[in-house]
């Protein structure tokens, strides 16, 4: 018998299915994505979730029909994909408090944890390229799950990793490389997803629509990701708010009534304080010190560039939205 005529998805293993080569992925596409897809609702076991997905990814969705994405991949998938990463992350802070060298037992547990969780990104990471690399304008509404999704798995990712001084209480040091290497993946995939929705065109003679809420509740998130950034990295988080800020403007004419103005000029306010007040300390710090070319005076520079971005964010914002 042929191998090139394929197989059930419940007879071939997933790891001979991983090296199916794309003439016959594609030809196989519509009997074998439905197979996997109930594989992956079913499934029990995280390894075999995160299997599953990067095969639907990797060898599969490269060849399903974009117009179709959202109702027969994007939508099945994505909300068993978000669930089984807060799992993975309630799982991973239930048992950080026990962390220690002498346990090895849940040592091992929480790095194989992270290990999957990385992976979980990358898969989301695949999602979004494809998505940049095959079209050239899009239609919020045709993958409104991917960027919601995305952005809820990013912000817990950020949020644990800005408390994981406090959550592994200390012994942070045995599992520091796999939170590295999970910032790294979601930053990555933050970056990824503003290319995705910089791509994104919205009809300004169209009053109202589920691609206007999607677009509203994109950036409303994204406000929501600054404020868990915005002490750990300051170029990303400055970053993050050209991006909120440049997607505020570029779709006023639609989504103007439906953004939270003051939500995004009181966040705006907030960080030109805390700069500020950045600021203050570090000059009083470098008078002390008497240094003028000192570490202090470099991060004393560089703050006051990020105030000073940020005060002529909230003129340039106020001034065009006329708030």
């Amino acid at each position: 018998m042929s191998q090139e005529r394929g197989a059930p998805a419940s007879v071939v293993p997933l790891e001979e299915l991983s090296s199916w080569p794309e003439e016959l992925c594609r030809r196989e596409l519509p009997s074998m994505v439905p197979r996997l897809l109930s594989m992956y609702r079913h499934s029990d076991s995280w390894m075999e979730h995160i299997q599953i997905l990067k095969i639907l990814v990797e060898m599969f969705l490269p060849h399903m029909n974009h117009l179709t994405l959202e109702q027969n991949f994007f939508s099945p998938v994505l909300p068993k994909t978000v669930k089984l990463f807060d799992d993975m992350m309630y799982e991973l802070t239930s048992q950080a408090r026990g962390l220690s060298s002498q346990n090895l037992e849940i040592q091992t547990t929480l790095r194989n944890i992270l290990e999957t969780m990385v992976q979980l990104l990358g898969a989301l990471t695949g999602c979004v390229q494809h998505i940049c690399a095959t079209q050239e304008s899009i239609i919020l509404e045709n993958i409104h799950s991917l960027p919601s999704s995305v952005l809820h798995v990013i912000k817990s990712t950020f949020v644990h990793c800005k408390n994981s001084e406090s959550v592994y209480s200390g012994r942070l040091h045995l599992v520091s490389d796999l939170l590295q290497a999970l910032f790294k993946e979601a930053y990555s995939l933050q970056k990824q997803l503003m290319e995705l929705l910089d791509m994104v065109s919205m009809d300004p003679l169209v009053d109202e629509n589920v691609d206007i809420l999607n677009m509203v509740t994109v950036i409303h998130s994204l406000l929501e990701i600054c404020s868990v950034i915005s002490s750990m990295d300051h170029a990303f988080h400055a970053n993050t708010w050209k991006f909120i800020i440049k997607q505020s403007l570029k779709h006023q004419s639609v989504i103007k009534s439906q953004l939270k103005h003051k939500e995004i000029i009181t966040s705006l306010c907030e960080d030109i304080l805390l700069s500020f007040h950045s600021c203050a300390q570090l000059a009083e710090q470098m008078t002390e010190s008497d240094a003028q070319d000192n570490a202090d005076y470099r991060l004393f520079q560089k703050t006051l560039k990020l105030c000073r971005f940020f005060a002529n964010s909230l003129l340039h914002y106020t001034k065009v939205v006329e708030v």
